[in-house]
């Protein structure tokens, strides 16, 4: 009897497997990167690119199609792309997602809507503000290697395992969301021959209201997680230092009443100072225990200006209001949002020196 229904399974596998829809990547445009602008008339302008794939067995997308339309809504842009193109849209794998900081400074509230909805979407997604067009950046075809969304999927994706915290669709729509955070995305800038991370934009929900340059973040990714790598330089004695990350931990504690409260940020920092260029002295420990002190200076210094700046602005992406909802039962997010600005955050810096690369 089991010989029976093993083989009425096998049997039933096959014609099964036989009913399966089978299309290739040559029979949809799938879409892996798309930009937004603000188009004519306050529309949204939206530009995706399609690999178009050869014939040969190993499926490499020999170009790309540029496809650009002016439509009233993000959803509106897919419907208005499938009438340019002859194969079925296909945005399941879709990895970058582009907005203009115009569009950013805007609002992308309604956008953010569509984004959480979209069962089709990974949320594992890149997203990123250009400091220019998006639709520019996209086209610049700046790489022949690879196709664009690959590249900037991987220059961002590089760069959170450095300096850059994480910034994937679901960590935008998690601060977006919660209460007593908001969310942050990279900053890209098209140059003459290639794209960099030249910052990051913070959001007051879905509108841009703050950016930093990329000479700031090492020091906000430290105050936001545990992380380690990362790279900072640091002006000493008519030189420069290179100070790489071996490993930084922080610890928010948060004293006294709701209506007055004070925050700690420790901050305890290991790394290695693998380049000591123009500075004319002998390396010793000595020397080693006042740059750590010298790095203290600076951490803490750049620390209260970010913060400062997130005061001012009225965000807050280190989410210490929602640090403070977990352990104040009678949380008040209003209440909260009045007293921001005036909060009390004392940041403490720990900077050792454990590898001593320049002294061996």
């Amino acid at each position: 009897m089991k010989k029976h229904w093993s083989l009425l399974i096998m049997v039933s596998v096959v014609f099964l497997a036989g009913c399966m829809a089978d299309k290739s990547v040559e029979e949809n445009a799938i879409v892996q990167i798309v930009g937004y602008d603000v188009g004519e008339e306050e529309r949204i302008r939206g530009t995706v690119s399609i690999p178009q794939y050869g014939k040969s067995e190993d499926k490499q997308a020999a170009s790309e199609l540029y496809l650009t339309v002016d439509a009233d809504s993000t959803k509106d842009v897919e419907v208005e792309i499938q009438k340019q193109s002859s194969k079925p849209i296909s945005i399941g794998k879709l990895a970058v997602t582009l907005y203009s900081k115009e569009l950013a400074e805007k609002g992308l509230d309604d956008i953010v809507d569509v984004l959480s909805r979209d069962p089709r979407l990974s949320r594992n997604m890149f997203l990123g503000v250009v400091d220019g067009s998006a639709k520019n950046l996209i086209e610049s075809g700046y790489t022949q290697d690879e196709t664009t969304s690959k590249h900037l999927q991987g220059l961002i994706e590089n760069n959170t395992l450095h300096n850059f915290p994480s910034t994937s669709l679901h960590d935008f729509l998690y601060a977006y969301y919660a209460q007593g955070m908001d969310p942050f995305l990279p900053l890209l800038k098209e140059r003459e021959s290639f794209v960099e991370l030249s910052g990051l934009a913070f959001f007051k929900k879905g509108l841009l209201v703050a950016e930093v340059p990329d000479s700031k973040i090492f020091t906000f990714k430290m105050l936001k997680e545990n992380f380690i790598k990362g790279m900072q330089d640091l002006p000493f004695e008519g030189g420069t230092l290179m100070l790489e990350n071996i490993g930084s931990n922080v610890d928010y504690s948060l004293t006294g009443p709701l209506d007055d409260p004070k925050f700690t940020i420790k901050v305890k920092l290991k790394a290695e100072v693998n380049e000591m260029a123009g500075v004319d002295r002998k390396a010793t420990p000595k020397l080693a225990r006042e740059m750590e002190e010298k790095f203290v200076e600076y951490f803490n210094k750049e620390a209260d200006e970010l913060i400062s700046l997130f005061k001012e602005k009225k965000v807050d992406p280190l989410g210490l209001g929602n640090f403070t909802k977990t352990r104040k039962g009678n949380f008040d997010l209003t209440q909260w949002q009045d007293n921001y600005s005036e909060l009390d955050v004392d940041v403490q810096f720990d900077v050792k020196i454990i590898e001593y690369g320049i002294f061996s």
